[in-house]
């Protein structure tokens, strides 16, 4: 579509950009766009420059890549704008780890609840709302397709306070299908399932493999057994080990009725007892030495395409990607209608959770917008989820207003919160450590 423009918001990204960029690549629908890489980093911002013009050739397409660290002038007449970033990165995000663990407080991934994704709302909000404000001016009518964590508040604060149109999307939920499907050796397309959550603390209500439950079909194989055993037999068992991944979220959900749609590495941090026995319970965290060596190796395997080192190609694999940036940006822009799992305001289809707050169902994406799914939820899994909702309610006053005692009140009443007393102490030390990324609290 060669009058549609396309900004990549962390378009320096060495983990989301070449994801994206092929995706935008191999999507017929999208040939001849104008694609603007933006980032405040010009060294990563070129390197991605370099493969999305390798890539171009590779496909044969007329599309035209820019990159541009002025944000103005990326966003000029833009149509579309997704956003793949971390305020602070990976310094930051060390604060939002390592403090908490001087507390009790211990993180699997910590981008979304607890002391960490708190902290990360806090931060990544001022430029969000400047990028939604700069939308406002700049290209009032585009989308903005949110990838950033924490991914339900972020894509709050720009609906709620800004005219910008902001969707949110995690490829989790049709991961987790799609890892049934693997195990059931079958098709996604075989699996009917209903979803109804927030972000990364999702659930599957319904799902059925072939037209039976699925439930069932895993009792058949000997589930209860399999959630008896030790950590280090069940991520060897030879029928389960696939979907050991989910152990935790299976546990709980055989009590509460609904399979998890969500990896235990996300899951798990909306419930403080699976944190305070991360090796009874097999868990690992991801420490930010991990992060830093998997950023370091995604940037060497940019190197890699770009000097040959590595065979450069395009794959198509079977049926859509998880990560469809491309397709929903043809669906809402005309071209082929889609159905995905949706981060967005609630319109009512999970009514039992506030009018606006930015919740996770199926639904459908075309010209006129999205259309989510009615995904009613079941009071069990409300009573996990509704309070997060009114948390996250107050994470993202706090960071709009820059009032410390608002976030002060979030961090008291999360779960993962060991002891009370700790809280101020605990929430000053962090907002230190990231001062500079804090322009909202003076």
């Amino acid at each position: 579509m060669a009058n549609l423009k396309v900004v990549l918001v962390g378009g320096g990204s060495y983990g989301w950009g070449p994801k994206v960029l092929e995706g935008l690549l191999v999507n017929p629908y999208l040939d001849g766009c104008q694609v603007v890489l933006h980032d405040i980093d010009s060294a990563a911002l070129q390197l991605n420059l370099e493969l999305a013009e390798k890539l171009r050739e590779l496909a044969g397409r007329r599309t035209q890549f820019v990159a541009t660290t002025a944000p103005v002038v990326a966003l000029e007449g833009a149509d579309f704008v997704v956003v793949t970033i971390s305020t602070g990165g990976l310094e930051a995000m060390r604060v939002d780890l390592e403090v908490p663990e001087k507390y009790g407080v211990f993180h699997t991934v910590g981008d979304t609840v607890g002391p960490g994704g708190l902290l990360r709302l806090l931060r990544n909000v001022p430029v969000f709302l400047q990028l939604a404000r700069t939308m406002e001016k700049q290209c009032p009518s585009a989308w903005m397709i949110n990838c950033s964590n924490p991914l339900s508040g972020l894509t709050r604060v720009v609906n709620k306070e800004t005219a910008i149109r902001a969707v949110g999307m995690c490829h989790g939920v049709r991961g987790v299908a799609a890892q049934f499907a693997r195990f059931f050796d079958c098709g996604l397309e075989e699996c009917a399932y209903l979803n109804t959550g927030i972000d990364h603390c999702a659930w599957f209500t319904q799902m059925l493999v072939q037209g039976r439950c699925v439930w069932d079909l895993l009792a058949a194989k000997g589930l209860d057994e399999w959630l008896q055993q030790d950590p280090s037999a069940a991520r060897e068992d030879a029928v389960f080990k696939d979907l050991y991944g989910l152990r935790c979220g299976l546990a709980l959900g055989r009590q509460l009725g609904a399979l998890p749609a969500i990896g235990d590495r996300h899951m798990v941090e909306f419930f403080a007892d699976f944190l305070l026995r991360l090796e009874y319970y097999g868990l690992k965290r991801t420490s930010i030495g991990d992060r830093h060596s998997g950023h370091a190796r995604a940037r060497k395997r940019i190197e890699r395409l770009l000097n040959g080192a590595e065979e450069l190609q395009l794959e198509e694999a079977p049926g859509r990607p998880s990560d469809d940036v491309a397709g929903w940006i043809a669906a809402l822009a005309g071209g082929p209608v889609i159905e995905d799992n949706l981060n967005v305001p609630n319109l009512g289809q999970i009514p039992q959770l506030p009018a606006a707050a930015v919740v996770e169902t199926r639904g459908v994406l075309d010209a006129t917008g999205f259309r989510p799914l009615a995904s009613p939820m079941p009071a069990a899994i409300e009573a996990i989820v509704r309070p997060h909702v009114l948390r996250q309610e107050l994470s993202v006053e706090a960071a709009v207003e820059g009032n410390f005692d608002r976030a002060l009140e979030a961090l008291l009443s999360d779960p993962l919160l060991g002891q009370i007393d700790s809280a101020r102490p605990m929430l000053e030390e962090m907002m230190a450590g990231t001062r500079e990324w804090l322009p909202q609290f003076k």
